[in-house]
């Protein structure tokens, strides 16, 4: 995607070498300054290092070609800040840059320097009144163990770099052989996810959300499940990150929104007291304008009041996507939809995160539940998000639930409400229905 407002007023490049937009190396110089470096002597001992700005395809729909050159502009700048003196820069994809280190060569060094480069692309940028936080990821390989030639450095510093998305973005991964069959088996897994789009091989199940003080369900996490034709019924961990970077998150993500959303009104129809239905979103669906008016409509559509659906958002998602994410959840909040932020704690700015993302519930991730009554670390973490629920007056729901003992602390420290194997392992519909049932005495 060629950042095309800037790139024309900038005018053509006089060498051919240089991007016109940011005025550091474009794809062919670098690669020619590359090659030159690898042999300039018999074994060059060098590194280099490709940082790609998360999500800036979305952000570029979400804000305009003109706010993408201007963020383009800023990362090409701090580069040549957070990089060594004698180091070449490039921009050799639309929102991709690459670094040669001449001179460096040790893996201890090389990782400082990308931790450097992340650090100072993470600090807020702001352009024309607004304030953007521009995620990246780098991918880095020692030279020339990755090849002999330019093409061979730059593929490694790519799977590299896809390993560190993968991993969740915000870090720098190292270059390893093993990473060339890692992309064959997840492009396998990516194709094989749209069949199974096609095929209709994906269902939802439910894990309820329990009131502590009495054991009342409140609510139920809609849960993607696979029912693979060879391999049975697969939990999310094991595909779930391949289809949210795949084409086909979007429509998998309405139609779980959908679904869910129809078993809710099902739940309304037939039970004196139905739970609402939390829903997770990709970012995919985040990233598109029409949010809002997917959502209402398929509310209006099954006559179900928003107040019986829950989206849940980890903050670290709706930081990426920006301000026009926060608009569109924030309008369907105003609807009566609760929004939850998932996860909490867990993101690198959840304090200021509140502040500017107003949110209904706070949920606390299982990773901090697990141990709480063995580890102090993870009791204090609990208690303070507790504590800021009650300073918010908003709801706080914990996750990750498996023992009584663990009921206990939350219900001591006033957390009214969990969800976790100590009450249901998330289960098909028609299980948790005959189940809220029997609890309604139908």
């Amino acid at each position: 995607m060629v950042a095309k407002s800037g790139a024309k007023a900038a005018g053509a490049s006089p060498d051919g070498e240089t991007d016109p937009l940011t005025g550091v190396g474009n794809r062919g110089g670098f690669l020619k300054r590359l090659e030159a470096r690898l042999h300039s002597e018999a074994v060059p001992r060098c590194a280099l290092l490709l940082i790609g700005i998360d999500d800036f395809r979305a952000f570029n729909d979400m804000h305009g070609h003109a706010e993408g050159d201007l963020i383009l502009q800023g990362v090409a700048r701090r580069l040549r800040d957070a990089s060594p003196r004698d180091a070449v820069i490039g921009r050799i994809g639309s929102d991709e840059f690459s670094v040669l280190l001449p001179s460096i060569s040790d893996p201890t060094l090389v990782r400082h320097v990308g931790a450097a480069i992340l650090s100072m692309l993470s600090a807020p940028h702001e352009y024309s009144g607004r304030r953007h936080h521009v995620l990246a990821s780098v991918g880095a390989c020692v030279l020339p163990a990755a090849g002999d030639l330019a093409s061979d450095a730059l593929a490694a510093a790519s799977l590299a770099l896809a390993r560190a998305k993968h991993d969740g973005g915000r870090t720098i991964r190292f270059f390893k052989p093993q990473m060339r069959q890692d992309v064959t088996t997840r492009l396998s897994l990516v194709q094989a996810l749209h069949e199974a789009y096609a095929q209709r091989q994906f269902e939802l199940h439910y894990q309820p959300q329990v009131d502590l003080r009495d054991g009342r369900i409140m609510g139920a996490e809609a849960l993607l499940r696979w029912r693979h034709p060879t391999r049975g019924l697969l939990a999310p961990a094991s595909f779930i990150d391949a289809l949210a970077s795949s084409s086909v998150a979007s429509d998998v993500g309405m139609w779980l929104l959908q679904t869910a959303c129809a078993q809710a009104r099902t739940w309304a129809l037939t039970l004196p007291q139905a739970p609402r239905v939390a829903i997770n979103l990709f970012a995919a669906q985040l990233a598109e304008s029409r949010l809002v008016t997917e959502v209402r409509h398929v509310l209006r559509a099954l006559e179900l009041p928003p107040s019986s659906l829950e989206i849940e958002i980890t903050e670290t998602i709706a930081l990426q996507q920006g301000d026009e994410v926060s608009d569109q959840l924030q309008a369907l909040r105003r609807d009566g939809v609760t929004l939850t932020c998932d996860d909490f704690g867990t993101g690198y700015a959840s304090l200021s995160f509140l502040k500017s993302f107003p949110v209904d519930r706070l949920k606390i991730d299982q990773s901090f539940v697990r141990n709480v009554t063995q580890d102090p670390v993870d009791a204090a973490i609990v208690r303070s998000v507790i504590n800021v629920g009650q300073s918010l007056r908003i709801g706080v729901v914990a996750e990750g639930v498996e023992t009584v003992e663990q009921r206990d602390f939350l219900l001591a420290n006033g957390c009214w409400e969990a969800q976790g194997y100590l009450y249901s392992r998330p289960v098909p519909a028609e299980r948790l229905t005959e189940h809220l049932r029997q609890k309604s005495g139908g």
